[in-house]
């Protein structure tokens, strides 16, 4: 990596985390429910919206009308045929939790234990 490139990297990260109160302030703008907080966790520049759906809990029409509201507000890149990608590498830490509690409460659906290694 090259001088430069790292230095704007160590910028960037400078910024997000002067800014991260404007961020999520900005972001619950659009992000208003627990599914859309989901999706934008999701997008990773890999995951097809039929896969944010999936993760998400949301309908594939919710999905897409989301994305398009994120690319119209300049949050992220949605390129026909490619998986949408975050213009900002933000995820505030509140949203990683619904992640971690979707996952803990399909598991007890299933009727496994929580928090306990499986035998």
């Amino acid at each position: 990596m090259s001088e430069e490139l790292a230095e704007l990297k160590k910028i960037t990260k400078i910024l997000l985390l002067v800014n991260t109160e404007q961020l999520e302030s900005q972001l619950s703008k659009y992000a208003t429910t627990d599914e859309r907080k989901r999706v934008w966790v999701l997008i990773n520049g890999q995951s097809q919206p039929d896969e944010l759906a999936l993760g998400s809990g949301m309908k594939k029409r919710s999905v897409y009308d989301f994305l398009k509201i994120l690319v119209n507000a300049e949050l992220i890149e949605n390129p026909y045929g490619k998986a949408p990608k975050k213009i900002l590498e933000y995820v505030p830490a509140s949203w990683l939790d619904l992640m971690k509690t979707e996952t803990e409460d399909k598991k007890e659906k299933k009727g496994e234990t929580v928090n306990e290694p499986n035998k």
